[in-house]
């Protein structure tokens, strides 16, 4: 008799798993549609003095990574929003009364909301991460659309600025050498470069020699071995909010093979793989202030409370990853904080542990 009271006690709290899945999933889905609406109407008016300099594809793709964009800035937000309209909607239909008396502990529900809440947002992400992976289409249209897309790369002792970039092919290069008192001995400009193989071929190339006495030289076609592919020239002139993990990874190796500055894309990817995190925190903030002392807490109260917190700690974390783009090597803090917000939290909402 009590192995079936628990077949059916399992059985009970799987369907209680889906319907709080379901539910969530729901207003999610209903969430990032509202989003979605109002960056589109955003980014229409951001482009409406120029929209006639653009085809129809091209601003679709500017509509949807802009909106790919916005929906992974305001995610924790997105789901937070969810799970609260979720609790809420439990409180009202006095569903949540029903689950506590079946013996199910309200850590255990917050556990619960929390596991769904990070499978929610990671389903999420990962549709965003493989749109993102498509950003070179995006990229593609721009540089068909700008003459002057400068792009400068510093590396040790040389420095290359790049005036623009088409179809696997740049214009407008200059190459500078300094010494180890970045004194600038040598100039190289071509007036163009096309990617052969695993080589640049430079066009019309110019080359200034700055030494005791000044050289100048004409080499109408010569090899350039380097590196710095046309994808690597890609991920440069792309907006790291717009690459995916991937690409942000494959970035920082290549930044730090040769010896550049990654932190601003490493902060970056970090903020992405922590998204989730900052997700099960935010999330853990509003099921402790909604069943805590559940029976005197209004719906009103919940409500504003956790609005407040949910756009407190939201507002907090983007003040520390901005400081970070400012002072250099404070990752560390980010998580520091994370993890001092979850303990706080915890040592207040005893009640429902």
């Amino acid at each position: 008799m009590i192995d079936r009271i628990n077949k059916y006690t399992k059985l009970l709290f799987g369907i209680l798993n889906l319907y709080i899945l379901r539910n969530i999933f729901i207003y999610t889905t209903q969430i990032l549609g509202i989003i979605s609406l109002l960056s589109c109407i955003n980014k229409l008016i951001e482009i409406s003095n120029k929209i006639h300099n653009y085809s129809v594809i091209h601003i679709i793709l500017m509509i949807l990574f802009n909106i790919i964009k916005d929906i992974e800035l305001f995610l924790p937000i997105i789901i937070s929003l969810s799970v609260l309209c979720s609790i809420i909607s439990l409180i009202v239909q006095n569903e949540l009364i029903i689950i506590l008396t079946l013996k199910k502990k309200c850590y255990q529900l917050t556990i619960l909301i929390i596991k769904i809440s990070i499978i929610t947002s990671i389903f999420f992400l990962l549709i965003l991460e493989i749109i993102l992976s498509f950003n070179y289409l995006l990229f593609n249209f721009n540089v068909k659309k700008n003459t002057n897309y400068n792009i400068y790369i510093k590396n040790n002792r040389k420095s290359i600025l790049i005036d623009n970039i088409y179809n696997n092919k740049i214009f407008n290069i200059n190459i500078f050498y300094t010494t180890n008192n970045n004194r600038l001995y040598n100039i190289y400009y071509a007036r163009m470069a096309k990617f052969v193989k695993n080589y640049w071929v430079l066009y019309d190339v110019k080359h200034l020699k700055l030494a005791k006495t000044i050289s100048n030289n004409y080499i109408p076609i010569c090899i350039w071995h380097t590196n710095l592919t046309p994808y690597e020239l890609y991920i440069f002139t792309t907006n790291p909010e717009l690459l995916s993990i991937k690409q942000l990874y494959h970035q920082i190796n290549f930044l730090k093979k040769n010896n550049m500055d990654y932190y601003y894309y490493q902060l970056y990817m970090w903020n992405k793989l922590l998204l989730p995190i900052n997700i099960a925190i935010i999330i853990f903030i509003i099921a402790s202030i909604s069943f805590r002392k559940l029976d005197t807490l209004s719906i009103k109260s919940i409500v504003i409370n956790s609005l407040t917190v949910n756009f407190l700690f939201y507002i907090i974390h983007q003040f520390i990853l901005y400081i970070s783009f400012i002072v250099h090597k404070i990752l560390p803090i980010v998580l520091i904080s994370h993890l001092i917000i979850l303990i706080y939290c915890i040592k207040i909402n005893k009640s429902i542990l």
